[in-house]
Parts: structure tokens; C-alpha cells; sequence
């Protein structure tokens, strides 16, 4: 057993988000050739709350918990939207923290340098909506567990098998009972810490290894989904994608309602000629093709999870799409 743990990079090494192809970043500038492909020209903070506006009513938020704000651009445009908002935002990188400060001076925020899992769980106490976007993949990952591991009775286990063996029996998690296999201890232990504080409204979106692709668009993308948590090489650090189903389950056991599904339900393409084309023409791209066809994919290879609970009208009934 093996466990990727990215929190020394982010304490000490990273030192730019630059190279790092996230939809915040790349939707940030109004100039970006990404909006071109999206119905509406506009950040992804500002698709973002007008999702959940549609859904719940961002009347509702008085106090929003960021984790892992990376440059502060998506609270900067709820900020802008809602500039009565009480924010939180937790981020184990002291350089980011410094970039969020820049980006939401002058505004009611607060923040905290740590580790989410090692926090304070009181930091989420008056919270009505916990964002975790673009970061639960950095969360720490078992790598090379096997059935066995998890079958044992504990003793002599490492320490991170128990508490995923732990969390896999509370949940009813599944695993495979062949091969070995990676297991996102720390995004699972992440859901369980918000849900388990009865936080409100929950929103969580990453790298998935159960993207379903629609399938009037199958024949033009062709997305592996393994079902299982798989590397993703990044500069100085690896991430793993979430097996999603995972952490759904551990929010229905909170009895949350549970909508999940592709982020092109909050990011909706603009299905044209144009974006066919970058699925078709293959090798001949430009620089800025690959990179449209790689934020192109990316709107189905992205899930996202918003959890509801029962408190809150909605949470019992399916959330109309668009």
C-alpha cells in the first residue's frame, strides 16, 4: 500500500496555477477562446451561482465555506453577486491564501491556512453552503490496496488502511475483489467531515472516474471510465480522479438529497459546428484547438455533486436540468 499525498507540495512547493488547466482559471479572462464555446460568455463563478440559483435560490447563502479556493476568482464573482456574503475560505497553501487575499480585499472573508481534514470541525459551523471544487483529486489516495486489505480484521494494518477499511464497511462501499485498486481515502473522509456537520447545501466537482458521456455525443468523444480512481501526472504533484459513487453514498447515509451529474449541466456547450469539429479533425488542431478540445472534454470528464439536505425544500425532489 502506497498512499499519494499531495499536502508538502502544496505547503511549500507550488508556486503557480498557471500551467494547471482548471475551468476557474480557464474561464477567468474574458478574452479566454474557452467561453467561445459555451452558451453564455461568462466566468465560471458566475455560471456557478446562477446553477444554484436556479436550484435553491442563492437567497438563501449568508455564509459560504470555500475549500481550496485556488486563485479566489470563483468567490470573487459570488462576492460580486451577493456582496452581503459572509466567506470562509480554508486552503492548506499559504501562496494561495496570499492570491485569495488580493482577490477578495476589501470584502467580509476570512481566512484559514490548514489542512480541512485536520481542522477545527467548528469552522463550518453556520455554514449554509461548502464548495469543494477542482480540489478533492489533491485529497490524500490509497494506492495498491487489495481485497484482502480490506477483508482483514485489522491487525497490523497500517494505520490509512483501517480507517479506509473503516469507511468502506460504515458505507457500504464497493471494491474490487481482484487486483489491486486505489481508494480516495481523503475526499471520502472530506464528505464525511461536511456531512456529517449537517451543512445545508454541499457542492463538490472534479475529475471523474465514472464520466458518462451523452449519447448523442458518443461518437464523437470517447472518455475512458475505468470505474476505479486513476493518476492524473500533474507538474511537481499527481492527482487521482473521485470515484463519485463513493462519496454519493456517503452522503445519502446523512440522508442528503443527492443530484449529481456532468459539468456541462452548469458550463452547457454550445453544441455547434465549431465544437464538433474539434472532436473530428484529429491531429491537425492548433495550440489553441487542443486546448479547446481538452476544455471541450473536460465538461464531461468534470462531474459534480450537489448535495441538499432534508431541511431544505428541494431536497426530497429531483432538481430540474438547465
Amino acid at each position: 500500500m502506497r498512499i499519494n499525498d499531495t499536502a508538502d507540495y502544496h505547503r511549500y512547493d507550488l508556486r503557480s496555477l498557471g500551467w494547471e488547466l482548471t475551468m476557474s482559471n480557464a474561464l477567468s479572462s474574458p478574452a479566454s477562446p474557452c467561453r467561445r464555446l459555451l452558451k453564455k460568455d461568462d466566468s465560471y463563478g458566475v455560471h456557478l451561482y446562477a446553477f444554484l440559483d436556479r436550484r435553491l435560490s442563492c437567497e438563501r447563502f449568508s455564509h459560504v465555506v470555500e475549500i481550496g479556493g485556488g486563485y479566489g476568482y470563483l468567490m470573487r464573482d459570488f462576492i460580486a453577486l451577493r456582496p452581503s456574503l459572509k466567506v470562509t475560505m480554508v486552503d492548506i497553501s499559504p501562496r494561495l491564501l496570499d492570491r485569495q487575499r488580493e482577490a477578495l480585499r476589501g470584502y467580509d472573508v476570512r481566512f484559514v491556512e490548514g489542512d480541512f481534514l485536520e481542522t477545527d470541525p467548528g469552522i463550518l459551523a453556520g455554514a449554509d453552503l461548502v464548495i469543494m471544487n477542482e480540489n478533492l483529486g489533491d485529497f490524500p489516495t490509497l494506492l495498491d490496496l487489495t481485497y484482502e486489505d480490506m477483508a482483514g480484521d485489522g491487525n497490523g494494518a497500517a494505520e490509512a488502511v483501517r480507517r479506509a477499511r473503516d469507511l468502506i464497511r460504515r458505507y457500504r462501499l464497493d471494491y474490487p475483489s481482484e487486483g489491486t485498486f486505489a481508494f480516495n481515502l481523503g475526499a471520502a473522509q472530506a464528505v464525511e467531515k461536511v456531512c456529517s456537520a449537517a451543512v445545508p447545501v454541499v457542492f463538490i466537482c472534479e475529475h471523474s472516474c465514472e464520466a458518462k458521456v451523452p449519447e448523442d455525443l458518443r461518437r464523437l468523444i470517447n472518455l475512458p471510465s475505468p470505474g476505479l480512481p486513476e493518476r492524473i501526472c500533474l507538474k511537481g504533484h499527481d492527482e487521482y480522479t473521485l470515484k463519485f459513487s463513493h462519496l454519493e453514498k456517503i452522503a445519502r447515509f446523512y440522508a442528503y438529497g443527492v443530484f449529481r451529474g456532468p459539468l456541462a449541466d452548469i458550463l452547457t456547450p454550445r453544441l455547434d459546428g465549431r465544437l464538433k469539429a474539434l472532436w473530428t479533425v484529429g491531429a491537425n488542431l492548433s495550440d489553441e484547438g487542443e486546448l479547446l478540445r481538452f476544455f471541450a472534454e473536460d465538461l464531461y470528464r468534470y462531474e459534480y455533486l450537489l448535495l441538499v439536505g432534508g431541511g431544505i425544500k428541494g431536497g426530497e425532489t429531483e432538481i430540474p436540468k438547465g
